[in-house]
């Protein structure tokens, strides 16, 4: 029998142990890291559950789309998007249980179940990123984004000049122009 999902389950329950000791000293981060242990023991089920029906060999169907609903008002707060986040609340003891679960996704029974079940990609990539752990030794890199079409612009031409007919000036603007602009002396003629 596979001790995986056994040491995945004492993982998490001893950083889980940890926050709660950090919200007792700091009541006033709670309403996040209740929010996080609250997924930390979500993820360690799915875990347990996918491993069951990966070590059964049921085949495991990936998720269809649902169609979306409009989104309820948010109860519980946004994780924060910093990489290795709750290590920077919570400290080392989060660093040490990060570093022990880097540890475990390392051996090759790990390593196979993330190359043959991809839904545990989806599920460990965000405990990697609150932990600090670089998915990308591990298999868990997602593939790069094929770049995006680069837009052309094109020119448009220039408008076409507005068809004025010519109008003569008016004679008091005349006047004005010429009443405006300085005599010029005149030259003595050469004799």
């Amino acid at each position: 029998m596979s001790q995986l999902p056994t040491l995945f389950t004492a993982i998490i329950a001893a950083l889980r142990v940890a926050i709660g000791t950090h919200v007792g000293r700091h009541p006033a981060q709670a309403p996040l890291l209740n929010h996080a242990c609250d997924y930390l023991s979500r993820a360690m089920q799915r875990f347990q559950r996918l491993f069951a029906r990966w070590r059964a060999g049921t085949p495991i169907r990936a998720r269809t789309a649902r169609p979306r609903h409009p989104a309820a008002p948010r109860t519980t707060p946004r994780f924060p998007t910093a990489n290795a986040w709750l290590t920077a609340r919570v400290g080392y003891t989060a660093a040490g249980h990060g570093s022990q679960l880097q540890y475990l996704l390392a051996t090759p029974e790990a390593a196979d179940f993330i190359r043959e079940v991809p839904q545990a990609g989806r599920l460990l990539r965000p405990l990697c990123h609150m932990l600090g752990i670089a998915p990308a030794p591990l298999g868990l890199a997602l593939p790069p984004a094929p770049p995006r079409p680069r837009r052309i612009r094109q020119r448009r031409p220039p408008p076409p000049e507005p068809a004025t007919p010519y109008r003569p000036l008016p004679a008091y603007v005349r006047a004005a122009v010429r009443a405006w602009k300085p005599k010029r002396a005149r030259r003595p003629e050469p004799a």
